[in-house]
């Protein structure tokens, strides 16, 4: 990889000298032409020049959904659902599902969660650790093994109860590839449920 990217450092080199005005690669590099070097790594999936891994083609966030929508309801569940593209390069190795700004906090209950292909009770996914950040409620999900491009996984996740209000709940929805600390997370979409008072659910 490293004469790979000595070729290309060269041609940069040359493109600066060429570019009026412009005369050294620093200035080059300002220009944030380095910065958007991709360097093709195993089948599709890309690595930039400092290590870091990102998906070909990120997962896509199909839906979420609860059968359980009434207001202080205990125990819910909510369903999840990304699509892997056969392109992706890389498997999913953790998702983090983040509450945005909601008129009440939602705390999930980490051993609670489940993994599954398509929908349940479809073939289950075996998780890794499965955390909660006490401070900002982000659920972060590890899958072991890694699930392969191609897949469909369907998370359930359960909080406590319902929130008390009614209303729209966001969430943010982070995929991250096989790649440890140099796994670059993309968002792939925002999760909505919509809660209501008791028979008022439609």
């Amino acid at each position: 990889m490293s004469t790979v990217f000595d070729s290309l450092m060269g041609l940069f080199t040359d493109l600066a000298n060429k570019i009026n005005g412009i005369g050294s690669l620093t200035q080059v590099l300002g220009l944030g032409i380095v910065g958007s070097l991709l360097i093709p790594w195993g089948a599709g999936a890309v690595e930039f020049p400092d290590g870091r891994v990102a998906f070909d083609l990120p997962p896509y966030f199909n839906d979420a959904s609860t059968p359980y929508p009434t207001v202080f309801y205990p125990d819910p569940i909510y369903y999840f659902v990304l699509s892997l593209s056969p392109q992706a390069g890389e498997p999913l190795q953790r998702v983090v599902i983040k509450p945005l700004t909601n008129q009440e906090a939602i705390y999930f209950v980490p051993e609670r969660t489940q993994a599954f292909g398509k929908q349940p009770p479809g073939r289950q996914f075996s998780l890794g650790a499965v955390t909660v950040n006490p401070d900002t409620y982000d659920v972060t999900i590890n899958f072991q093994p890694p699930i392969p491009p191609g897949e469909v996984v369907t998370l359930a996740l359960s909080p406590n109860r319902n929130p008390a209000l009614d209303g729209v709940y966001q969430f943010g929805i982070t995929a991250f590839p096989v790649g440890g600390d140099q796994a670059i997370g993309q968002d792939i979409g925002t999760a909505r449920l919509t809660f209501y008072r008791g028979g008022d659910s439609r």
